[in-house]
């Protein structure tokens, strides 16, 4: 409510005394009456301040006090005339035209509370009126995202609501997942708000609109979230659930026909060839279960293209010959890695059948075991088997094994475990190790002893041979690989 919208209300009979009073656009926010000396400490700004002047002023004071009114500035100044002032003081006039203040004049017949009762009035009609316009868009809001219409529906909706502004959902990496107009540019600066699940941004709506209709905004933005989320909840019980069918094949709990009903009724062509990628998130599982994988294809309520299966902390797809296996990995590589930037996926070959998808997963998850990126399944190893093996302790085996020659080595700046690989991967052959190492054959003669020593194994018995070179292939890097 503005100052002219005040002069109008003729009950509170109100007369303008400064030339501002007809042009002041700043709106009123509430009303104090007040006749402390100084007033300004306990005001906020744009409130309509009413006052009889009942202290003793001089022209200066008065003047300074207008001065700081106007600086904070007050919406305006009315003051109440005919108890002790019979006219509005001219210092006071002066001073309010000079400054810029709006000054009105209230006879003492309208009291001040009947003022403020008429400006909390009007305030309060304004608010309520602007929070039911804001209800029925909020409901408009919420009934097109829900109609079926998706992402495409909600935009066009907040488009007009924005007032026919440009508006967009952006990825976390600023990639444009939808826009409405679609000839539109993006907007941009504009103003942004997160779309979150769980207080994780995973996405952000932006238009290029005033501050007023910033809420708006914001309220798509909350509504888009729990959106995504619910369907986020739905297609992660199905991934479990499909997780859990896997992981029953994978551990023969049930047979080989009933598998084969079972990932059929999931949706898993098992009778065609597919290749499986697999990748294991370092971390909590229930950060990969938690993982908003595709925000635009939540937002559409689109199921995943390919079947997917989450077990722990492990993602399974099980993705068609015909399809491009190396570009899904690549994509399952770039949305996990904001869970573990190392994270490494397997890629396995296309087989049929229950069988096949066992060894696809043994494949797959060797290969993932390479380190970061993305990876081809190659021959499948015993050590690769055993490495990728969860149940089996292999590397905590392999240290307990090595744990004095580590030491030594630690403690030395010694060769020893490179020494041991370099002669188990030359087929324990003395002359081809030393060149490989370029060292002497008695300075490899005399390592050798001193890791049979160390480990307490004999590097003639087969057995031992085995053992030793189990333990060295767990701590190489990549261990798991071929």
């Amino acid at each position: 409510m503005s100052v002219p919208e005040l002069l109008a209300e003729r009950s509170l009979r109100l007369v303008p005394r400064t030339s501002h009073c007809a042009t002041s656009v700043r709106p009123i926010s509430w009303v104090s009456t007040t006749e402390l000396p100084d007033p300004v400490p306990f005001l906020r700004g744009a409130e309509l301040v009413l006052t009889t002047g009942m202290q003793e002023r001089s022209d200066e004071q008065w003047w300074d006090l207008v001065d700081r009114l106007a600086r904070l500035p007050v919406a305006a100044l009315c003051f109440g005339t005919g108890l002790v002032h019979r006219a509005v003081p001219d210092v006071v006039v002066r001073a309010a035209e000079e400054c810029g203040l709006a000054l009105v004049e209230s006879p003492c017949e309208v009291p001040f509370i009947q003022i403020s009762h008429w400006v909390a009035d009007q305030i309060f009609a304004a608010q309520y009126d602007a929070v039911r316009a804001n209800v029925a868009v909020q409901d408009e809001l919420v009934r097109a995202l829900l109609d079926g219409n998706g992402l495409t529906g909600l935009l066009s909706r907040l488009h007009v609501h924005l007032g026919r502004a440009p508006v967009a959902v952006l990825g976390v990496d600023g990639a444009v997942l939808a826009k409405f107009p679609q000839h539109a540019a993006p907007p941009d600066p504009g103003a942004r708000r997160p779309v979150e699940i769980d207080r994780v941004p995973v996405a952000q709506v932006c238009a290029d609109i005033p501050a007023k209709l910033e809420s708006v905004l914001s309220f798509a933005a909350n509504i888009l979230g729990l959106e995504i989320a619910r369907h986020q909840a739905v297609l992660t019980g199905r991934r479990e659930l499909l997780g859990q069918v896997v992981e029953d094949v994978l551990e023969h709990v049930i047979s080989d026909r009933e598998a084969r009903a079972r990932l059929l009724r999931a949706r898993v062509p098992i009778d065609e060839p597919n290749h499986v990628v697999l990748a294991v998130v370092d971390g909590p599982a229930d950060r990969l279960r938690r993982l908003p994988w595709a925000v635009g294809q939540l937002v559409e309520r689109r199921d995943d293209h390919q079947p997917t299966a989450v077990i722990d902390g492990t993602a399974l797809l099980i993705v068609p010959a015909a399809a491009d296996a190396a570009g899904v990995a690549a994509e399952l590589r770039d949305r996990l890695a904001v869970l573990d930037p190392q994270v490494g996926v397997g890629v396995s070959t296309a087989r049929t059948g229950v069988r096949g998808l066992r060894i696809g997963h043994a494949e797959a998850r060797q290969a993932s075991a390479q380190g970061p990126g993305v990876h081809p399944a190659g021959p499948l190893s015993v050590t690769g088997l055993l490495a990728g093996s969860v149940d089996l302790p292999l590397r905590d085996l392999a240290e307990t094994t090595l744990a004095r020659l580590l030491r030594y080595d630690a403690e030395h700046d010694g060769e020893l475990l490179r020494t041991l690989r370099a002669y188990l991967d030359h087929d324990c052959s003395p002359s081809a190790t030393a060149q490989a190492l370029t060292v002497h054959r008695n300075s490899l003669r005399y390592r050798l002893g001193l890791i049979e020593q160390l480990t307490g194994r004999d590097l003639a018995r087969l057995t031992d041979r085995i053992e030793l070179w189990f333990a060295v292939r767990a701590l190489s890097p990549g261990a798991g690989g071929p």
